[in-house]
This record gives structure tokens, sequence and C-alpha cells, in this order.
């Protein structure tokens, strides 16, 4: 998903202060409420955390993040994983699928996030429901049972969302929506999992248009 630099900005010191949380916390409860891998290599803790599938290697208590090549990665992936470290609690999944309206505060949010995410999906398909259903099994979606097809998506160890297309038949318009386990809010805060929903939307349509 492409990143405003100004927002991408505002990130370095909200990471810092991320950062200096984390450094107070122990790395072992960390990993254990956030369903992460915690070793020692060397003398050195390391937490390994999965990104939409990706491993990333963050050390501790530097709290460097570094992707499977060795890379660093950049700011605003270190933002999205710091603070979904210092924000997880260990709240179990509830296997029960809310709108970005029925979080916190989501309500101011929704139209924004719809356009960006669910509509951006009905543009790209057009009632193609099968392809939908064959793209998002090959980003590695498990189905679900809602409309007419549905998969769950794995952005972190502890915070799935739902991606959900209604068929109009050509009758009614086609609609999708992107939807959110009712545990989330203690996982990330309300904006950036707008931004990962979206994020996920994207990523769909980019799939679609290589194809």
């Amino acid at each position: 998903m492409r990143v405003n630099p100004t927002w991408a900005a505002s990130l370095e010191k909200q990471l810092q202060e991320t950062q200096e949380a984390l450094r107070r916390r122990d790395p072992a409860e960390v990993a254990l409420w956030s369903g992460t891998t915690c070793k020692t290599v060397a003398g050195e803790t390391h937490l390994e955390v999965p990104l939409w599938g990706c491993p990333y290697l963050i050390t501790w208590p530097d709290l460097g993040i570094r992707d499977k090549e060795g890379q660093p990665c950049p700011t605003h992936f270190q933002g999205l994983i710091l603070q979904y470290l210092l924000l997880a609690d260990g709240a179990p999944f509830e296997n029960n699928w809310v709108s970005l309206r029925n979080l916190p505060n989501g309500a101011f949010y929704e139209q924004a996030f719809q356009s960006y995410s669910g509509n951006l999906l009905v543009r790209s398909f057009r009632g193609d429901v099968e392809g939908f259903r064959a793209i998002a099994r090959g980003l590695g979606g498990e189905p679900v049972e809602m409309g007419d097809a549905a998969f769950r998506f794995w952005v972190l160890p502890r915070l799935p969302l739902a991606v959900v297309y209604w068929s109009g038949g050509g009758e009614f318009p086609d609609s999708a929506q992107v939807l959110f386990d009712n545990s989330a809010s203690h996982y990330h805060h309300l904006e950036m999992l707008a931004h990962f929903g979206g994020m996920l939307c994207e990523r769909i349509v980019q799939a679609r248009e290589k194809r």
C-alpha cells in the first residue's frame, strides 16, 4: 500500500517512544502475549514475528528489525510490528467478525475506510467471484463461511482480517467488506487496523492485475 510521506515521517517519534516502552518489558512475556517466538542465539535475545506470513527478526533490547534477507525494515513497517508487540495483551481470538464501525471509535472512519478497501475490490473484480476466490487462495487466504466468498488472512499472529464478497448477480450492485475479529483492538490502534485492511485489499487487487 502506498504510504503517505507525512504520515510515515510522523512515525519516527512514535517509533522511538514504542521502543523505549518495550525495553522496559520482559521479551519472553511480550512473545507470550503476542503469539510470537522468543529465543536466545549466541547470548542475544531474538523475537521472530510474521507479518503477512513473512518472518521478521527483532533483536532485543536494541529492537532493530530485519527481514529474512537480513535487510533493515522501513520505518513504517517497524512501527506496525513494534506497536503490535507493545499493545498485545493475550486476548483470545473470538471468531466474531465485526466491521470497523463496531470497534471502539470506528464509526468515524468507516466511510473513508470502505472507499479504499471493499469498494476497491468491487471496482477491480466487477462480479467475478471465482476470480476473487482464486486470488484470495493464492495469497494464503483461508475460506470462511460468509457472503458469496470470504477469506481470512493473518496479518500478525493474533490479528486476523476477513474479506467478504457479495455478488449482486447483475440485479443489484456487488459489495465487499473487510471485517475484524472483535478482539482486534487488543492488538493495534484503530487507524493501524484500517491501514492493514487497505493493505490487504491493495494486495488482492495487485495480484489480480498481474494475472
